[in-house]
């Protein structure tokens, strides 16, 4: 496909473009995605169904926008970095933060990524119905 940077902006492409089978494609086998443990859709999550479970644990609380990704490429390893807002479903309240996320390769494939959001405390703080 090219360079490992491309394949994770193909990954953005294909899920921008509702295409998650497509997505899905570009992982190894053995893929595995990380969120911050403190975070309710937290912990590491292995295959296509961890993928898929963590995002609906996602979606029972937030929904988001995503920025435009920028794509950079380091050594045997790429990071990406968003800048996302996230909504919380049962306050409506909203917070913005940049988050970066760290891809590793195996067989070509993307075969972990690892998710650092700059601020889950802010994000938590959206869930909140008691917060103002």
């Amino acid at each position: 496909m090219g360079s490992q940077a491309e394949l994770i902006e193909e990954l953005g492409r294909r899920f921008r473009a509702g295409d998650p089978d497509g997505a899905f494609a570009l992982f190894h086998e053995d893929f595995r995605i990380q969120q911050p443990e403190s975070l309710p859709h937290g912990g590491t999550h292995v295959g296509q169904a961890g993928m898929q479970e963590m995002s609906a644990l996602f979606a029972e609380h937030w929904t988001r926008t995503i920025s435009e990704a920028s794509v950079q490429g380091c050594s045997d390893s790429v990071f990406q970095i968003t800048t996302q807002t996230w909504t919380s479903k049962e306050t409506g309240r909203s917070a913005t933060v940049d988050v970066l996320e760290l891809f590793s390769f195996t067989d070509e494939l993307i075969s972990e990524i690892r998710v650092f959001q700059q601020d889950t405390h802010l994000l938590l703080g959206t869930l909140d119905p008691e917060a103002t």
